[in-house]
């Protein structure tokens, strides 16, 4: 469904993503782990051209992009495909819950106001905030706001979801709400990738594991090959380094 192949990226002379392969199938859910300055969030980010390689193709079903000639009907078809679920919300605090949510469905997809109300309503209540509609971001704790943008994530009937580190800006007791959230979306078979230091979560949602280091794939696999048998030091290494796991 989804095949990345060859990204290529630098922030001025500093390499980030070195040529990056990745091959995504329908319905997987996939985890990207390593430390932190990897590239993880810029693999992401790519996907949907919030980032933008030098280097290599997308290929979301039909729609092929090669990055040295970027074509915007192809990032536009791309990015009505995708939807993604930042670190840091990026919730509209004049808007309430439900208008947060009705935005891109109004804006980028055309709908009704009428329409756009009935589907935000819908997966509001899927995240547990039925009863927030008319609650504005200032009235909401960090778990709340993040599942604000889950909901609005899901509205767009996106093909594939991006998570970008949902839970690193929230308090530790804030987190478990998330990954619950998470952890439902993820078990009704929309294809995701996630990237986390959630150890144990992406153990446990994942079919598939991959390993980034230096801004490459340096290990792919089952989360039991991934965590119950490690195939190089270096991974051993990190995950013996992660607390969560």
């Amino acid at each position: 469904m989804l095949d990345l192949k060859n990204i290529t990226l630098s922030y001025g002379d500093t390499p980030i993503l070195r040529g990056v392969n990745l091959s995504v199938a329908r319905g997987d859910v996939v985890s990207i782990i390593g430390p932190s300055g990897t590239g993880k969030t810029t693999l992401l980010r790519s996907i949907n051209y919030l980032a933008k390689p030098s280097a290599g193709t997308i290929q979301l079903d039909q729609h092929h992009m090669d990055y040295q000639s970027p074509n915007k009907a192809t990032i536009q078809a791309i990015r009505l495909r995708t939807a993604m679920v930042f670190q840091q919300f990026n919730v509209f605090k004049n808007m309430t819950v439900l208008e947060n949510v009705m935005d891109p469905l109004m804006v980028i997809q055309g709908k009704s106001k009428l329409q756009a109300r009935e589907i935000a309503a819908q997966e509001l209540e899927r995240v547990g905030l039925g009863t927030k509609f008319d609650n504005y971001p200032s009235q909401l704790s960090g778990g709340q706001l993040q599942r604000t943008g889950i909901a609005r994530a899901l509205a767009v009937r996106p093909d594939v979801i991006l998570f970008d580190e949902p839970t690193s800006s929230l308090d530790p007791e804030l987190v478990g709400e998330v990954l619950k959230v998470i952890k439902d979306v993820t078990s009704s078979g929309i294809t995701s990738l996630l990237v986390t230091h959630e150890m144990q979560f992406a153990k446990s949602v994942s079919n598939r594991i991959v390993f980034m280091d230096q801004g490459v794939v340096a290990a792919e696999g089952s989360p039991t090959e991934i965590f119950n048998a490690p195939a190089s030091p270096r991974l051993a290494q990190f995950l013996s380094t992660e607390r969560a796991f």
